[in-house]
């Protein structure tokens, strides 16, 4: 397929030049492709119930929205908080809020507390949310937590059910209030989107987004991967993350293409995964994008006798992708799997795989065109061998942090850390080996659970793995391992651990215990929480250092970092001597909560 915007500095950098707004993106690819589809919405699983959205159609919706909340009151520092599944309606409330105002797409998934308080942080003006919805209960939670915040002033109700909403403003009568006059975007360089992050932690901060930081994301995506005009584009990441606002829509929109939205629910919908071969086949899929755990539930699929004749990659990111999910993934596809690496704070894009059908080992490529990467230090040069933290520049790099504290700004020589560890290999292609906070030291012996989790990922019953840092009295730390068993997995914790001690040749990284999960704890983009392993690690720990005390004692660690722990004692145990219960977890490094 022929590259829209071709793989080099110059073409992205002329791109940029024409179109550094979302909307002017937007405008330049319906004036080329106006009858083209922009946005193709599968109602349901089967794929026979299809809404499509030309450019020109996305084009009017989205000018028609910008204008509404414009004339609504809504200024350029405003918030517009978006609480909408994969429609086509969140793509242009997402480009409409940053061409007025601050979009603010949010999590579907926040209790009603947290939404208010995130609400306040974005100064948000007015809510665009959606109606009733079996499978999503939003709206009586969007409700309860603008009742606390008096500053939102609209609230904007799309109906996905047919027996319409709660009296609040309806979807097609707030569109119909905009006047005529031009939209003024303001400074491409202002902030224009606030996007949680806090990837597998759960202390999410908002990061600030400008105008040009959006535009240049999706165009530096769309030239790294080489997307075509004629690219189908099917996708299940939610858009409140810039892997499924920036990496995919932003950069299908860059290039003309199609995006498919597999339902409201995308490829959380079990209905979809369970027929998602013959889905491909029905709607023409070329390329497929979602998280590994994503790419992990389809490779369990059926085929069903899908030809897939119009599928040609898969592209994945937001975690480090195990080769042997690779493997699974293109054995039942017959199709490689390309990665892309990149932070909420650099628009979703600094390193990719270029798509050109050539099976490659897991890792994130190369940089993108108009991206710097250095390792180890700002500005180093790349060479193989190089390993240490990554860091990058470019266009795409955010303008800052808001916390309640206000606005932390990013680093004034352009650089961002990204707290993930990398190595640069003998081809130059850059593989991401584990964050920096997630490294395992066992006696001074720094692991990195990438290679346990590698290497129990080959075991033939392990569907998902993930290697923790469990608090130790005499090493610091010991590795644990937390695996997912696929249905038909007869193997215990004890065969398991066997398995992959006997392949791993450092004996410190061996995993002391292995522990068996029904599922993952997932963040919600589907990425392994891993602060909730640590949690129940830490838990496990202050048991097993508590047993002689009280065998029947239960731990709870609920606290981000796992080092407090709350204790429950059994009636024989209650009267332990409370010195000696906190001298047992400061050996641990931890704290009792009260």
């Amino acid at each position: 397929m022929q590259p829209a915007i071709e793989n080099n500095n110059e073409a992205a950098s002329d791109r940029l030049a024409r179109s550094d707004t979302p909307l002017a993106l937007l405008r330049e690819s319906a004036a080329n492709y106006p009858d083209k589809p922009a946005l193709i919405y599968l109602a349901d699983a089967s794929g026979d119930r299809v809404q499509t959205v030309s450019y020109a159609q996305l084009l009017a919706e989205t000018e028609a929205l910008a204008r509404a909340l414009r004339d609504a009151g809504v200024a350029q520092g405003d918030g517009v908080a978006i609480f909408l599944p994969l429609v086509p309606q969140a793509v242009s409330s997402l480009i409409a809020a940053t061409a007025v105002g601050v979009a603010f797409p949010m999590n579907l998934l926040l209790s009603a507390e947290a939404m208010a308080s995130q609400l306040k942080l974005a100064r948000v003006h007015t809510v665009i949310t959606m109606g009733a919805h079996p499978a999503l209960d939003v709206r009586a939670r969007v409700g309860e937590a603008v009742s606390r915040v008096p500053e939102v002033r609209d609230v904007v109700v799309l109906p996905l059910a047919e027996d319409g909403d709660d009296g609040a403003t309806e979807w097609a009568d707030f569109i119909g209030r905009g006047g005529a006059a031009p939209i003024d975007e303001g400074a491409a360089r202002r902030v224009a989107a606030l996007v949680h992050t806090g990837g597998t932690t759960s202390t999410p901060k908002l990061a600030q987004l400008t105008q040009r930081n959006l535009a240049a994301g999706g165009i530096m995506a769309a030239a790294g991967f080489g997307f075509g005009v004629d690219e189908r584009l099917l996708s299940g990441l939610p858009l409140f993350h810039v892997g499924g606002a920036v990496d995919v829509v932003l950069a299908a929109v860059a290039a003309g293409a199609t995006v498919l939205f597999p339902t409201a629910l995308g490829l959380r919908n079990p209905d979809v995964v369970a027929g998602f071969w013959p889905l491909l086949d029905k709607v023409s899929a070329t390329v497929v994008g979602g998280v590994p755990t994503m790419l992990s539930a389809v490779a369990e699929s059926p085929r069903n006798g899908s030809a897939l004749t119009t599928l040609r990659a898969f592209m994945t990111g937001g975690a480090p992708l195990s080769a042997d999910l690779a493997r699974r993934v293109e054995s039942v596809s017959g199709r490689p799997v390309y990665q892309l690496y990149g932070m909420t704070e650099t628009a979703g894009i600094a390193c990719n795989q270029f798509i050109d059908g050539i099976p490659r080992p897991p890792s994130v490529g190369r940089p993108v065109p108009l991206a710097d990467i250095a390792i180890g230090e700002p500005g180093r040069p790349l060479a193989p061998g190089q390993r240490g933290e990554l860091y990058v520049r470019g266009p795409q790099v955010f303008a800052g942090y808001r916390t309640e504290r206000g606005t932390e700004q990013a680093p004034v020589d352009g650089w961002v850390p990204s707290g993930d560890l990398a190595v640069v290999g003998e081809n130059g292609d850059i593989r991401v080996v584990g964050r920096t906070k997630e490294i395992i030291i066992r006696s001074g012996h720094n692991i990195d659970p990438l290679e346990i989790e590698e290497v129990a990922m080959s075991h033939p019953a392990v569907l998902e793995a993930a290697a923790i840092a469990m608090p130790d009295a005499y090493a610091g730390e010991l590795p644990v391992l937390y695996v997912v068993v696929k249905s038909d997995g007869a193997d215990d914790e004890a065969s398991i651990g066997a398995f992959v001690a006997e392949r791993i040749g450092e004996p410190p990284a061996r995993p002391k215990k292995v522990f068996i999960l029904a599922e993952m704890p997932l963040t919600p983009l589907g990425k392994i929480a891993r602060y909730r392993l640590r949690q129940l690690a830490a838990g496990h720990a202050v048991q097993a250092a508590l047993v002689d005390i009280d065998p029947a004692v239960r731990a709870e660690c609920p606290e981000p970092t796992a080092k407090q722990a709350r204790l429950h004692f059994s009636p024989a145990g209650a009267s332990a001597p409370p010195g000696s219960v906190d001298e047992i977890l400061a050996r641990l490094g931890m704290t009792r909560l009260a």
